[in-house]
């Protein structure tokens, strides 16, 4: 059985390796992976109409499983795009940004600043 190559390309925004075609590539080098790039839509639209249709761009819920959990939901701006997450996500993602919110109101109101 002859060895395979498996060819994949890292998106910058979820870690993840992702097929060559799946990745978006922008003016100056920039890129993003397809499913990246439509919780980022998804997040405009949920910032623009205040209804939320997507998923959690951490654990994957969707929004009926949000909304019958707790209904809360937090949106984070990232590297020039919006990402949508759980409250659950946002406690455990929050903590581990503190270069994006230390030093901001918000994160010296969570002790990020320390």
């Amino acid at each position: 059985m002859a060895a395979a190559v498996i060819i994949g390309e890292q998106c910058p925004y979820c870690t993840k390796f992702r097929s060559p075609r799946d990745v978006i590539h922008m003016p100056g080098g920039a890129k993003i992976c397809t499913h990246c790039e439509m919780r980022h839509i998804e997040a405009l639209q949920a910032l623009s109409t205040g209804q939320f249709l997507g998923e959690c761009s951490e654990c994957g819920k969707t929004a009926e499983e949000l909304r019958s959990a707790s209904g809360e939901m937090a949106v984070h701006f990232e590297g020039g795009r919006y990402r949508v997450m759980c409250a659950a996500c946002d406690r455990s993602y929050v903590p581990k940004r503190k270069e994006l919110y230390g030093h901001t109101e918000f994160g010296h109101a969570l002790g990020l600043d320390k």
